[in-house]
């Protein structure tokens, strides 16, 4: 079984893809191919209406998109090695934490692209709500989030990919400081291979 990710270089939600792809070393069976979503690339708008990265072409046609649902595809179809854990109870935290991360990806994301548009048309007030409730986050993972250092398993990858996000995209939020355990963390997590293999090309 081969599968073709639709992906690009600097978005936080397909690299959360690209490194669990790396992580399981399935590179051979799903190839990647980057498009951009901005300039309403034609391959991609075949495969999800919606314009976004990550999307997953399988063989038999299907495409499945949103980067946790790849996720779990990946995890059913190649299960070995498993990136999540194996007791229930460790994994409903990890899930619960994953969950954190990708909030704070999706307000990032909202975040940069209310600032990109013409400033007598953003929100100030949107803004502020979105970056009060990204540092309220990175203060609870703080004290959540274990950083282990001898796994690196999908709420790892998904609190890693969305720190670096803030780090590439929003220098101005300094969370670095007030998560001191995340930030040492995060050094750790960004020296792996894959996370530097998916680096962003300007960070």
């Amino acid at each position: 079984m081969t599968a073709t990710l639709l992906t690009s270089l600097t978005s936080p939600f397909a690299r959360k893809v690209r490194v669990a792809v790396l992580e399981k070393a399935i590179g051979a069976e799903v190839r990647q191919q980057l498009v951009d979503p901005w300039q309403n690339d034609t391959t991609l708008l075949s495969a999800n209406p919606l314009l976004q990265v990550p999307a997953l072409t399988l063989d038999d046609g299907e495409v499945i998109t949103n980067s946790d649902t790849i996720l779990a595809w990946l995890e059913r179809h190649y299960p070995v090695p498993p990136l999540w854990p194996t007791d229930p109870a460790a994994r409903d935290h990890a899930e619960a934490n994953a969950a954190l991360a990708q909030g704070i990806i999706e307000y990032a994301v909202f975040t940069l692209l209310e600032r990109r548009r013409p400033a007598d048309e953003q929100s100030p007030s949107m803004i502020q709500r979105r970056e009060s409730g990204i540092a309220r986050t990175v203060a609870a993972l703080e004290q959540r989030y274990t950083c282990p250092t001898d796994t690196f398993l999908l709420d790892g990858i998904g609190i890693a990919c969305a720190l670096a996000y803030l780090d590439f995209r929003h220098p101005q939020l300094a969370w670095r400081p007030q998560a001191p355990r995340l930030s040492r963390w995060l050094d750790w997590a960004n020296a792996r291979d894959a996370m530097q293999a998916t680096r962003p090309p300007s960070a």
